[in-house]
This record gives C-alpha cells, structure tokens and sequence, in this order.
C-alpha cells in the first residue's frame, strides 16, 4: 500500500506542476500582442492539458477494469510522458536533438508492444481454459503497437490544426515553410516505421520467451486486484 500511495503522490504532484504551466501559458496567451509567442503558448498550454489528460489513462484503466498495473510499467509510462510533452515538446528537444523524436518512437513502441503482451497474458492467466498461440501474441502486440502509434500520429495532425504547431513536422522549424512532396511525410512514416521496428523486436523476443516458456514477461503482466490480493 505504502508503494501505492508514493506512486499515486508522484502524479499528483507532476500534475499541479503541469498545471500550474498550462494556467501561466493560459493568461500569457492574453497578455502578450506578438503572434508568433502568442502561438508558442497556444501550443505550451495544450501540451500541458495534453500531459495531464494522458497521465490520468493508468489510473483509469485500473480503477475501471479492477486491475493492477505494475509500478515499474507506470514509471516508465510517467517518464515517456516528461520526455516527450515536457522536454520534446515544451523544451523543444525535438528540434535541439534529431535523435530524440526517434529513440522515443522506437521505445515506446517496444513498451506498447510489452503492454500488449500483458494484456494476453492477462487473459490468458483469468481464463485457464485459453491457450493464445505464441505467434497470434506477437501478431497482437504488433498490431496493438502500430495502432496506439497511429491513433498518436492522427493526435499530432489535430494539434497541429488546432494550434498552427509542428508536431508532425511538416514544414521548416525556423521559416515555417511547409514542405512538399514525399518531404511533407518524412517525420510520420519515420515515426510510425520505427515504432513497427521496436514492436517487432520485442515480438520476436517474446515469441522465443513463449516457445522456451521463459516467463520473461510475468513481471509485466496486468492482473485482477483480486489476484493480487489472494
């Protein structure tokens, strides 16, 4: 319980400080006249609802369906969410660091991947009677990647209409020249390509982890509350 009450403190307090953000960027939009920092805070303030909105997914999930999601999968969820809203977005680390953007799509897409190999292992620990095939798995946990790195991908495209931001990077960082061509598609099929290859090599490696019943992956496994309780 006491692990329990440090994690959920540990949201709460990187909640107020993102909050606290989103209300200065919120009345900064007001009080400044030049457009160009006026959309700088546009953007600042909707990454940090964004922040907030995202960090609130785990607890959701475990209070809806009665799971319990392990701490160290939900402190690499809290550190995904600094690095990319915080440091990649706000702090522009995307565009200081061109390796950024691409260690996070390749990681996150590994940690999806995991995510989804919970989940069967989930199912199939409360049902005893299914017995999921080693490669339907890993199909799952590709699929259920790429879809979530999508789903983020058609995000990027609406904050992006929203905000006048460049979240997909379809124009130049400094002229603000939208490109064209193929150009234009560069950062999204990057993106989605390296979020493909990290979910392909955790489903390879879970794949040889089911057929050598390593349980590699047991630690990671979402369960009922009530199975941890018993």
């Amino acid at each position: 319980m006491k692990k329990i009450f440090h994690k959920d403190m540990l949201y709460k307090v990187l909640r107020v400080i993102i909050g606290i953000l989103f209300v200065l960027n919120l009345v900064g939009i007001f009080l400044v006249n030049d457009h160009s920092q006026r959309s700088r805070l546009v953007f600042n303030a909707f990454q940090s609802l964004l922040f907030i909105i995202v960090s609130l997914i785990p607890g959701f999930i475990e209070k809806r369906g009665k799971l319990e999601i392990p701490d160290f999968m939900e402190i690499i969820f809290i550190i995904m969410c600094i690095c990319h809203f915080v440091l990649g977005e706000m702090m522009d680390f995307f565009i200081k660091y061109a390796w950024w953007d691409s260690m996070l799509h390749t990681f996150s897409g590994s940690m999806i991947a995991i995510l989804g190999f919970s989940l069967v292992n989930s199912i199939n620990n409360y049902n005893k009677d299914m017995n999921i095939p080693a490669v339907l798995i890993a199909m799952f946990a590709i699929c259920f990647s790429v879809t979530i790195g999508v789903l983020w991908e058609i995000v990027e495209f609406i904050v992006d209409a929203l905000t006048g931001s460049n979240m997909q990077r379809y124009m130049h960082n400094i002229t603000h020249v939208p490109f064209e061509g193929r150009r234009a598609l560069l950062d999204t099929m990057k993106d989605l390509i390296l979020d493909t290859i990290g979910a392909c090599v955790v489903a390879v490696i879970g794949y040889i982890d089911i057929k050598h019943k390593k349980s590699a992956f047991d630690s990671w496994t979402i369960r009922k509350q009530e199975e941890k309780a018993s």
